[in-house]
């Protein structure tokens, strides 16, 4: 499983190749010192492990291995009640961009009623709204590829809404 609660891990592999070095990645971002065959998360994110052949230079990604952290800190284990959704079960990558990237949401399990689609909004650095799109929640995770034209360089924030509950995370748009 790559779902656990807070303090969990999971061990993230590799098949080992002959004659290659290993870099894993969390987005788009190398992990410094993360170069063996397996690598432990215990932090949401997508992770891929870059697979280069020593001789030639080429290399090959594995796919994306989306590993998140839902549960509400506290809540032994074991004990039904609510998941809380903070910032970080919120994955914009590559964070900063042009206007196109992934994103990632964990939404919680509540009591009541799960919608199956959220929305998102982006607004502006004058927090004026400038986009706005309902996105299909599957399995209580959004993944879904955004892309903006003509965002002039600045912070933006992404508001998702699903349910009764709404979480916000900086974008930066760089050109």
């Amino acid at each position: 499983p790559t779902t656990f609660c807070a303090g969990g891990s999971v061990t993230l592999n590799v098949t080992p190749v002959g004659g290659a070095a290993y870099q894993w990645y969390k987005g788009a971002t190398a992990i410094a010192g993360a170069t063996g065959t397996s690598y432990v998360a215990t932090t949401n994110g997508n992770y891929k492990c870059r697979v280069t052949k020593v001789a030639t230079g080429c290399f090959k990604n594995s796919n994306p291995i989306s590993v998140s952290v839902p549960c509400k800190e506290g809540l032994p284990a074991g004990e039904a009640g609510e998941m809380s959704l903070n910032e970080n079960l919120i994955t914009i990558a590559p964070n900063p961009n042009n206007g196109t990237f992934m994103l990632d949401v964990f939404v919680s399990k509540t009591n009541k009623l799960n919608p199956e689609t959220a929305t998102i909004e982006i607004f502006n650095p004058l927090s004026q709204l400038i986009f706005t799109q309902q996105l299909p929640v599957l399995d209580n995770a959004i993944h879904e590829n955004i892309s903006i034209n003509n965002l002039a360089a600045g912070i933006y924030q992404v508001k998702i809404i699903y349910a009764e509950n709404s979480w916000t995370q900086q974008l930066i748009i760089h050109n």
